[in-house]
């Protein structure tokens, strides 16, 4: 399977990577600002990837069986340039169908799913602050689903993790959830990074989900 993946050298772009490159039957064309941060594999090409050159992203892309796209723009945003912040995903949504790779995986985040208030977590109570210095790029990250749920040409989905989505140990032993944020017998709402990507790339070789959104946690 020829995966391509934006956002390789990312928090969790770098996982999946990790996770894909495990599989042997996986070849992973990676799309990342700087490719010498990238490990060097056999089953991994790098390709330096600029978001004001959709063309040459489309030629590049053309001819893989998914789209990974793991691209952040960046933590310190301003918040008045919201819709210049967006232009990344943006720019990767049309291109893919440029390209003719119709299926798209988006890594969200879950500051729009649901808490037991019935309101998205980041309009909710339930809200944690630790996250407020990063509010410009949460709301691009969340913004990335409202891009995606209207579309009816790709076949796409956003995997959204649990609230807190840390390093920690791969166990395949998560819950699955759509719309609503999941909680532990603890009520923490979390998920490995390991199993998040593991997540991703089990969508990614056997898809299950179709132009829609789903959440794992334990």
């Amino acid at each position: 399977m020829k995966i391509a993946l934006t956002g390789a050298t990312g928090y969790v772009g770098g996982q999946i990577l990790a996770e894909a490159l495990s599989r042997p039957d996986i070849v992973v064309t990676a799309f990342v600002r700087d490719p010498s941060k990238l490990p060097t594999h056999d089953r991994l090409r790098a390709i330096a990837w600029r978001i004001d050159e959709p063309d040459a992203f489309a030629t590049a892309l053309a001819g893989h069986d998914a789209l990974i796209h793991a691209f952040h723009p960046g933590r310190d945003l301003d918040e008045a340039d919201h819709e210049k912040n967006l232009s990344g995903h943006r720019m990767a949504i049309a291109t893919a169908k440029k390209a003719g790779v119709w299926r798209f995986l988006a890594v969200g985040g879950a500051a729009s799913l649901h808490t037991p208030d019935g309101l998205e977590y980041i309009d909710s109570p339930m809200w944690d602050h630790g996250f407020d210095e990063y509010l410009p790029a949460i709301r691009v990250t969340r913004a990335l689903y409202y891009l995606l749920k209207p579309e009816t040409e790709l076949d796409w989905v956003v995997v959204a993790p649990s609230s807190l989505l840390r390093p920690s140990a791969l166990t395949r032993q998560f819950r699955y959830g759509k719309d609503d944020l999941l909680y532990d017998a603890d009520g923490i709402s979390h998920i490995s990074l390991e199993d998040y990507a593991y997540a991703m790339i089990e969508e990614a070789v056997d898809p299950k989900h179709h132009r829609e959104r789903f959440t794992v946690g334990y």
